[in-house]
């Protein structure tokens, strides 16, 4: 019995070695960086379903380590395919800014007057070998409901260094690139609608 209990005790331990690490799972959750609320533009708006580049469209998370080279997390994931994350937090963060009577992700819930078209381009980590960054590029289009056409359209692509080269620190930067890139897009649509 002794004979088998050193080998049977090496194997646990290189077992236990070799198990894989926890998955994480996050989240875009835009945080309100200021009380004020957008400007009034008192018609509901419909946030279209959103689109992504396919290639980042996945659960797992993508990181960068050259212009030419991406990689996938193997145990970090999205919560949620990006088309569904980004639609929830836009149409959240909207719905808390009041500039609009009625936020609506349900075409059924009454007609809107706006319909928010967004198209993500990226979303990922850059990994340079003493700092990273969160990159997120998108274009956010207001288009009139009834007849389609583009009322104001606003595209960025922009990078935010990470706090510590940390994949924690991601989902809170690319949540704060959208909350000021989208701040932008209603301020552009406000005045927009006012000059008509």
């Amino acid at each position: 019995m002794r004979k088998l209990a050193l080998p049977f005790a090496a194997i646990l331990l290189f077992a236990g070695c070799l198990s894989s690490p926890g998955k994480h799972y996050f989240q875009i959750v835009p945080m309100d960086k200021d009380a004020e609320y957008h400007p009034k533009i008192g018609q509901p708006l419909y946030v279209e379903p959103v689109r992504v580049d396919p290639l980042y469209d996945d659960y797992r998370v993508i990181y960068r380590v050259s212009p030419y080279e991406l990689r996938y997390y193997s145990t970090v994931f999205w919560a949620k395919k990006p088309d569904a994350l980004f639609r929830e937090a836009l149409s959240d963060y909207l719905i808390r800014k009041e500039g609009f009577p009625r936020v609506q992700i349900d075409i059924l819930q009454g007609e809107p007057a706006i319909t928010l078209r967004t198209n993500v381009r990226l979303i990922e980590e850059i990994d340079n070998p003493k700092v990273w960054f969160g990159r997120l590029a998108m274009d956010l289009e207001f288009l009139d409901f009834k007849s389609g056409k583009t009322i104001v359209r606003h595209s960025f692509d922009k990078r935010v260094q990470l706090g510590s080269r940390k994949v924690q620190y991601l989902p809170a930067v690319l949540s704060g690139i959208l909350v000021d890139e989208l701040d932008v897009a209603v301020r552009k649509l406000a005045e927009a609608l006012a000059a008509k």
